[in-house]
């Protein structure tokens, strides 16, 4: 890259475009975050009865305040075994551990490989929710069969589909945010430059004589790039299977059921949407902490250079790209706590509200 004043706008330039990427997405996030818990609600209601406190014409069983059989099969308890409740939380926890083993897998292979350490440990945090969605995509057993197969069967004729269960500006963020990361990644391989293997993982400043050059790395180039967009590809295909999987699941046959029935479906579309989000920001933060450092370091010469370019331009836009990647490590960490924050109360919501 040789020094000029073209080179300096367009380094500039490169750096404001970034800079307007990540806080586009911070901002669309934050006004997310503000607004999600609103609709649709979470409350657990119990259907009320319609019957006369006073009694029936007998006084008998249908009496409203006898908490009779007719009451009592009014009031859905998701927590039983004939609820739906179990048989999500059983494939949850089996999501969970798939996805635990895939994690400590993949850190275990980048172990025994030292020189491809840090690109396979990049891929971590996305090949883990990869395989958490992955579980959660597949067909759920049959609620048919296991609740109520022999009783009385309602249906609904509302069309369910993923916003049914939350808003649309929420289901978009995976790939709002796997767009602007892919962006950002597609800019750090162009800049980037072979290192002494040969490959493309370090960046390089040359001298505008061309006698010599100055590189840093590791550097987010095409080494790490290329593997990382594909993960992100996955995760976000594979993210939306889940959320169209978790609203067209066949509903529990029984009337007494359809609170239990939206709960868990707006609870897993929730955790379903946090931690694919929150995955992609964890490596997104790390890209943007490494790809600053590095940009930093190739920038500062003390002084052989002219102080206007070399020690001034790079590292600037380094520490701008550093102090983004720790505003996308709090968001991160702020969506997988909102992600727990579903998956607790998938398994404890119910029973407050029994």
């Amino acid at each position: 890259m040789s020094i000029s004043a073209l080179a300096v706008v367009v380094a500039l330039l490169i750096g404001l475009l970034k800079i307007a990427f990540i806080v586009m997405v911070v901002v669309l996030m934050v006004r997310a975050l503000l607004h999600m818990n609103r609709e649709p609600s979470l409350s657990v209601t119990r259907p009320v009865s319609s019957g006369n406190s006073s009694g029936g014409p007998s006084g008998g069983p249908l009496d409203g305040a006898s908490g009779g059989p007719a009451e009592q099969a009014a009031i859905p308890d998701a927590t039983a075994g004939d609820g739906p409740m179990p048989i999500v939380r059983r494939r949850m926890a089996f999501a969970l551990l798939v996805g635990v083993a895939v994690l400590c897998a993949v850190l275990l292979i980048g172990s025994v490989v030292p020189r491809d350490m840090y690109r396979i440990a990049s891929m971590s945090p996305g090949l883990a929710a990869s395989a958490v969605m992955l579980v959660l995509a597949l067909p759920f057993p049959d609620m048919s069969d296991r609740l109520g197969g022999g009783r009385v069967r309602t249906a609904s004729l509302q069309s369910r589909e993923p916003w049914t269960y939350a808003r649309r500006y929420v289901l978009m963020q995976p790939m709002l945010a796997a767009g602007l990361l892919i962006i950002y990644l597609g800019f750090t391989t162009v800049t980037a430059s072979p290192d002494d293997f040969g490959l493309m993982r370090s960046i390089q400043l040359v001298a505008p004589n061309g006698m010599w050059a100055h590189s840093s790395g590791p550097y987010p180039g095409s080494y790490y790039s290329i593997p990382l967009a594909v993960v992100t590809l996955v995760l976000v295909g594979l993210t939306c299977a889940t959320l169209w999987r978790i609203a067209h699941v066949p509903s529990a046959p029984e009337a007494r059921f359809a609170e239990a029935d939206r709960l868990w479906r707006v609870l897993l579309t929730r955790f379903t949407v946090f931690l694919s989000v929150g995955a992609m920001l964890v490596y997104a933060a790390a890209v943007l902490l490494v790809a600053g450092a590095a940009t930093v370091r190739v920038g500062t010469n003390n002084g052989a250079w002219s102080a206007a370019y070399a020690d001034d331009v790079y590292p600037t836009l380094g520490n701008i790209q550093i102090i983004m990647g720790g505003v996308v490590a709090v968001l991160a960490l702020i969506y997988l706590v909102m992600a727990c924050s579903a998956l607790v109360r998938l398994w404890t919501s119910p029973r407050r509200a029994r």
